[in-house]
């Protein structure tokens, strides 16, 4: 920075940014479909909460430069967290579905009593979610 000055630094730094973006975002889905094949043990099982992480993320950055926003390390950073937290619901339904069938012995009812019970709290934590990130409003060309 002291020799080139700060376009050359900002520019380097951008790029950096962007190869690791590109590495880490695919790395963190890989690792996530690991441990939910893991878990649940069936690839149909996890191919929804998977395709709901890719198309959030896509969207998310989609619209963030869409909109004119930069790319900043913060920014960068929203594929790695929104990936997790968009599978998070799915294996709260998941996991509670095979924790309540054996009570139920019924898919509908059983699916019935699992939205009834998970949709406020799961309403409520992405609610908070789109707030937090909310708050991160990036900065305006």
């Amino acid at each position: 920075m002291y020799i080139t000055g700060l376009p050359v630094a900002e520019d380097t730094f951008g790029v950096e940014m962007l190869v690791q973006m590109a590495t880490s975002a695919p790395l963190a889905m890989l690792v996530i479909f690991l441990l939910l094949l893991f878990f649940f043990r069936r690839v149909s099982l996890i191919i929804a909460p998977m395709l709901v992480a890719m198309i959030s993320v896509i969207c998310t950055m989609g619209l963030l430069i869409g909109l004119g926003f930069d790319v900043h390390i913060m920014s960068s950073m929203i594929a790695i967290f929104l990936m997790p937290i968009a599978v998070a619901d799915a294996v709260h339904i998941l996991s509670e579905f095979f924790d309540t069938y054996p009570r139920f012995q019924d898919k509908g009812k059983t699916v019935r009593h699992v939205i009834g019970h998970l949709f406020a709290p799961m309403l409520y934590t992405s609610l908070t979610t789109i707030a937090g990130f909310a708050s991160l409003e990036p900065h305006r060309p």
